[in-house]
Parts: C-alpha cells; sequence; structure tokens
C-alpha cells in the first residue's frame, strides 16, 4: 500500500486552544439533547468543523433545516432517532436492511456535493498520517469529519464497523460486494474496483490482533495495528490498495471504524490503561484541519461511540 514520505505544510495557519490533558474538547463539547435552535453541542454550528467542511455552510438540506426549528414542531421529542445525542457506529454485520440503504445513500449525497472528492484528496497528500504514531488519531478526526458530512443529509446514519475480528466475518462484506461508486474529486474521478483475496488470507492477517491488544505501551501497540490496516488494505485490492484513492471505496471508513474501535478497546483496557500517543509541536496537530491529538482521546466528545 503507498504511503506518504514528507508531511505537506498546512495552507490554513490555525490557533490551538488550551486544553486540559484529561478534558479534550474538540470544539463543539459533550453532545447534549438540542438547544433552543435545535442543534446538538457538536453540530454544524461548531466553527472548526465548518472551517474543516466548508460544504457544511452553504448547503441547504431538510436535515439541517429540521435541526434549525426542531422545537417549533410539535412532540420534537420524538424525532430523537433522527437527531441522536451520541451516534452509535455498529457492526456491519447486524445492520438492518434500512440501515444499509441509509449509509450507501448518505455516502453518495456525499459524493454528489463534492465533499467525499475533497476528503479523498485529502488523505492523497502528505501528512504523515500511515505507518506511525499518527495513524489512528488522525483517521479518528478523519472519520470524525466523514460522519458529519453524512449527517448533513442523514442525521441518523452512522460509519458501520466492519469486525474482520470475527471469523464469520473473515471475508468482504456482501451487501457493499456490487456497491461501486465512481467519485469526482477536485483533480480526478475514480472508478471504485476491488479484487478481494481469500478468507484464509484475511483470517492469518487477522491471527496478529490478539498479540497487539496485549501490548503495554502506545508504541508497541500501534505498530502491529499499522501492519494489520496495510494488510486489509491490500486484501481487498483495487481501489482500496493503494492509499492516494482508497477513501473512495465506502469499506475503506468501515475497515478504519474498526481499527477506531480497536484502539478505543485498547485504551480502556488494562493493557493501554489510557495512554496516549507521544505526539508534540507539529506532529499533534491533525493538520489541515484545526483538531490536535488531545482533540481525539474521547470518541463520547466527538459524538459517537460503539456498540
Amino acid at each position: 500500500m503507498a504511503t506518504s514520505k514528507q508531511r505537506r505544510t498546512p495552507d490554513t495557519k490555525f490557533t490551538r486552544e488550551p486544553q486540559h490533558k484529561d478534558s479534550p474538547k474538540p470544539g463543539h463539547g459533550k453532545p447534549t439533547e438540542p438547544d433552543h435552535n435545535g442543534k446538538h453541542d457538536h453540530s454544524h454550528g461548531d466553527e472548526r468543523l465548518l472551517r474543516s467542511l466548508p460544504t457544511l455552510a452553504t448547503s441547504m438540506t431538510f436535515a439541517t433545516m429540521v435541526r434549525a426549528n426542531i422545537r417549533a414542531i410539535p412532540n420534537w421529542r420524538d424525532l430523537a432517532w433522527l437527531f441522536p445525542v451520541l451516534c452509535h457506529r455498529k457492526d456491519q454485520a447486524t445492520l438492518t436492511d434500512t440501515e444499509r440503504s441509509r449509509f450507501i445513500c448518505a455516502f453518495n449525497m456525499i459524493e454528489a456535493d463534492g465533499t467525499l472528492g475533497q476528503l479523498v484528496d485529502i488523505h492523497q497528500d502528505m501528512h504523515m498520517q500511515h505507518t506511525n504514531a499518527r495513524l489512528l488519531p488522525w483517521h479518528r478526526i478523519y472519520l470524525y469529519l466523514f460522519e458529519e458530512a453524512l449527517h448533513n443529509y442523514h442525521p441518523d446514519v452512522c460509519i458501520p464497523y466492519w469486525d474482520w475480528t470475527q471469523p464469520e466475518q473473515q471475508h468482504f462484506p456482501a451487501w457493499l460486494a456490487g456497491v461501486l461508486p465512481i467519485v469526482n474529486t477536485p483533480t480526478r474521478t475514480i472508478s471504485v474496483v476491488r479484487s478481494p483475496g481469500s478468507d484464509a488470507q484475511l483470517a492469518s492477517i487477522i491471527a496478529g490482533v490478539p498479540t497487539a491488544m496485549s501490548r503495554t505501551t502506545y508504541d508497541t501497540f500501534t505498530s502491529p495495528i499499522n501492519g494489520i490496516h496495510g494488510s486489509v488494505h491490500v486484501w481487498v485490492g483495487g481501489t482500496m490498495s493503494d492509499a492516494s484513492v482508497s477513501p473512495a471505496d465506502p469499506v475503506f471508513w468501515m475497515h478504519h471504524a474498526n481499527l477506531d474501535r480497536l484502539w478505543w478497546q485498547w485504551y480502556n483496557g488494562a493493557p493501554g490503561n489510557h495512554q496516549n500517543p507521544a505526539l508534540v509541536g507539529s506532529e499533534a496537530l491533525m493538520d489541515p484541519w484545526p483538531y490536535s491529538e488531545t482533540d481525539t482521546r474521547s470518541i463520547q466528545t466527538l459524538g459517537y461511540t460503539y456498540v
């Protein structure tokens, strides 16, 4: 899998905000019930989110209109399903047909409005987000932004995770097999293709997960996770095997959601013991966005959880 060799200088100078090391606040605060404008604290009103996803500031979707006027709707509390306080990321194998179709619909919508293409091109840029300690925190912000873009159309849609640690899921998800989008970015057009390996090959790759999860330092945990991460990309093949285009495939986001879930599980378990990556200075900035490593320390503060 292709990796970045150099780090690109961010185009925008960001002002970093003072934060307590044990209480990361990515600028939108802990999610709560909708405020008087019908917005959660982690909604599109967050200035840093709008800077990271400019489309949110200009698009006019019905989800945005409902959110802004929700208190005027009789029995508005009955719409809790539409604007959940926490996004519940589910195992892709447990999704209903409706949940699957809504995820693909939201994916297609952010492709149509150009957001997905912009995210794909960012992944192609040199942010040193692979083969090092930045892999997990950088991609946590990447997933967060992708999920917020989905919410612009379907506020109830969360990124499913592909739990390839389970033997019954050590194959390409069947419901995605025929989903081969054509993604337009600001610089090119990408036609998603795949060539998955055998179930036995995937099982061999995943065999290293228990050892990684038993490591007692972040560096010794993330090193094998980096290898497993890249090997699954190569196993899927095609678009997923090329870092410059891989986010065009919807399975990319499900693969990285599972890596993120494993990191959160390790972090909260005895081996991880709430250790964070030792990133300092510019390495702690999740460029090109105005988020830092401390903003990645609580998934609840980012507005989601794993179920």
